[in-house]
């Protein structure tokens, strides 16, 4: 078998991947049927037969240079993954228009599932591929899901340097954020992406072409969880049928978990004996390890905040540092419905050490990533970080370093295996080879014209206002208004009024991660701000939405004094803790809130956005006045 994917290391090495992937498909993956059947002596032989098959393989092949890879549960300490060269990060660099420059698209991935046909059939077997591959190839799924968190491994020769606290690489809580997940994801596209050509080379017959054709243009999907604002329907399923080079194939579906190695290094992953065999979303008693109605009914219950904050994120940051991270004073960033999101799912997704091993991580990382390029065509100046600050410390960076758009992104190597991508190399989607549907950036790219580059500006803040405007209704956490406030779109064009929202600003370290910081006015919670595992030290930002609450107070919500008097009324705040502890706001130290106030000026067409103007507190809510 080729496989494409994997550096030369080795003939043995090879036949050792080879053999892993036939054997997880048809031992472990088969593991299901077997349940409940009396077989005992089958079974033990199969067991004798999976353990011995690898080494006779291992002993016949010719021997040449094997990677080394840290022990598992072995009490051993973890050693260094080995590696011949570093991995650069180019994404896919096939399915490029020779003339126009023109990138593929990557597709949402429930469309994509409705679609169905050879693109589907392809990325399934891949991404079962890559789930497949052996944990010590830097090009599998193991390998880059554990670049995120766990197992703090050094990855393409970039180790930890003194001063770097524990954890893993991805720099959340910080405005590299959006910048680092670029070539992040872009890495796992393009590990995806050689395994999907891997197997489209293995058809025969009248869509043989077909198939190989779709592998040059496949690029990874994303989940808009706006647009569908419960689980996609494709990550439901434990098992599913597709189209292989042979025929029909009936695997288990690698959209549905990530199932862990066997055992996991305990030093590596504290606790995980204690862990379900697979990754998890939101569980409840009858269903422990995921529960799609749990994840769906919590996704529900956050559409109209996550709606809410993308527009504020749209119309109201100015600059990449305010969109890209909590940590702005701005408050209004993707990284707050990102964090929504990683909660609401639940389970091990809502693990910042843990969640990149699940495949809906990419899915939903891509989507981020597409939110910030619509974002940056809409503010064509602002495409990197442009003030520095000092970092909290990551795996490889020191705590204390100054961080600017041109450090680097570790452990991210550009095409020529030298040099890492910075915030400035991963502005663009170009040096990556894909787009989304709203972007026909190479067009752009080509004319480099004034006019051009208005014309899509235009184009992204019509799609916005349709799509993530919401003029009223709606479920909880901000939205519509009431009784003549005008905000937003609404009302006539020029005409002003005023949005409320709560201010809220909280050093991490005061509280015990993660948590859930609520906002409610009288009964119902207004939104929240949802605090992850990492990081744990630092102030974050955020700004809660009070539009739908205002709708609901009974007073004339054109006097500002009567809103105000009102929400101070009702206004209180819960913080609730893992496994649903409360906790004291009033006893937080370092937990700051504010009722503001702020005018808003009516859109002029659908090509405009709302202009917003003065703020000014109307109350201190924390520290109490």
């Amino acid at each position: 078998m080729s496989d494409q994917i994997i550096s030369t290391v080795g003939t043995r090495h090879r036949f050792m991947t080879d053999y892993w992937t036939w054997e997880k498909n048809v031992f472990i993956d088969s593991r299901p049927l077997l349940i409940g059947h009396p077989y005992p002596l089958q079974i033990a032989l199969m067991r004798i037969i999976r353990r011995l098959i690898p080494w006779i393989v291992f002993s016949c092949a010719p021997a040449t240079a094997l990677p080394t890879s840290w022990p598992r549960d072995d009490g051993g300490q973890a050693q260094q993954q080995q590696q011949q060269q570093p991995v650069p990060v180019t994404g896919v660099t096939t399915g490029l228009g020779s003339g126009t420059g023109e990138r593929p698209a990557r597709w949402e991935v429930s469309a994509l599932q409705e679609k169905g046909g050879p693109r589907w059939d392809l990325y399934v077997l891949g991404l079962a591929a890559l789930q497949n591959k052996t944990e010590t190839d830097e090009r599998s799924h193991f390998s880059i899901a554990g670049i995120h968190g766990r197992p703090y491994a050094p990855y393409n020769g970039v180790g930890p340097v003194p001063g770097s606290p524990d954890g893993g690489y991805c720099p959340h809580g910080e405005t590299q954020f959006i910048a680092w997940h670029r070539p992040y994801v872009a890495l796992y596209e393009q590990a995806l992406g050689s395994e999907i050509q891997r197997i489209a080379a293995d058809y025969e017959g009248g869509n043989a072409s077909v198939y190989r054709d779709v592998a040059e243009t496949f690029r990874l999907p994303y989940w808009d969880w706006f647009a569908n604002t419960t689980l996609p329907a494709a990550c439901v399923p434990e098992n599913v049928t597709v189209v292989g080079p042979r025929g029909l194939v009936a695997l288990r579906n690698p959209l549905y978990s990530y199932r862990w190695p066997e055992p996991l290094n305990r030093t590596l992953f504290p606790g995980s004996q204690d862990w379900a065999p697979e990754t998890t979303r939101a569980s409840d008693k009858s269903h422990p390890d995921f529960s799609p109605d749990a994840v769906n009914k919590n996704l529900a219950q956050n559409a109209g905040q996550i709606k809410d904050l993308v527009y504020r994120t749209f119309t109201q940051a100015t600059t990449y540092d305010q969109m890209s991270s909590m940590m702005n004073s701005a408050g209004v960033s993707f990284e707050a419905p990102h964090n929504i999101i990683h909660n609401a799912v639940g389970g091990s997704f809502a693990s910042l050490d843990l969640t990149a091993f699940d495949s809906l991580f990419m899915l939903h990382h891509a989507n981020v990533d597409r939110l910030a390029a619509l974002w940056t065509v809409v503010h064509p100046d602002a495409t990197h970080q442009t003030e520095s600050y000092q970092t909290r410390g990551l795996y490889g960076t020191a705590r204390g370093d100054t961080v600017t758009a041109e450090s680097p992104l570790k452990p991210f190597y550009q095409a020529d295996g030298r040099t890492l991508h910075t915030g400035v190399t991963a502005a663009a989607l170009e040096p990556f080879g894909y787009t989304y549907p709203e972007l026909q950036d190479w067009e752009r790219s080509r004319q480099d014209g004034d006019g051009d580059r208005e014309r899509a500006r235009r184009g992204v803040v019509a799609y916005v206002n349709a799509v993530y405007y919401n003029g009223g209704g709606g479920g909880g956490g901000g939205g519509g208004n009431g009784n003549g406030t005008r905000e937003g779109g609404e009302g006539a064009p020029g005409e002003e009024g005023e949005e409320w929202f709560v201010q809220v600003a909280v050093n991490r370290s005061s509280l015990e991660l993660p948590c859930s910081i609520n906002i409610l006015v009288g009964d119902e919670i207004a939104g929240h701000v949802p605090l992850l595992t990492m990081p744990r030290q630092g102030i974050a930002h955020a700004e809660i939405p009070l539009r739908r609450a205002v709708q609901g107070l009974g007073v004339n919500t054109t006097d500002r004094a009567a809103v105000g008097e009102a929400l101070r009324g009702q206004l209180h705040v819960e913080i609730k803790g893992s496994g649903e502890t409360s906790i004291d706001a009033k006893n937080i130290v370092g937990l700051e809130m504010n009722l503001v106030a702020a005018t808003v000026t009516t859109r002029g067409n659908e090509f405009e956005f709302p202009e917003y103007g003065e703020r000014g507190t109307y109350v201190k809510i924390l520290p109490a006045s």
